[in-house]
């Protein structure tokens, strides 16, 4: 187990996944199941777009209408 003070930063993880795929591949995910599945088919980094968290979250379409709390709760739920 690493000590708080060892554990790497999420830019740490990041410029690490850079440092292994160039270009990285960043796939879409819109809940923590979509994420999954990219974890597991060895995709290293993943995006959460506001239209995806109205669609997949809200069951709204893109309109302005979730705001970036509802954004940190699928990130949230996600990490």
């Amino acid at each position: 187990m690493q000590s708080a003070s060892s554990a790497k930063t999420p830019g740490q993880h990041f410029r690490q996944a850079l440092a292994i795929e160039t270009p990285l591949q960043v796939i879409g995910a819109i809940n923590a199941n979509h994420a999954l599945l990219a974890k597991r088919a060895g995709f290293r980094a993943l995006y959460l777009s506001g239209g995806g968290v109205a669609a997949g979250s809200l069951g709204l379409p893109d309109l302005g209408i979730n705001t970036l709390d509802d954004v940190l709760t699928d990130v949230r739920r996600i990490t």
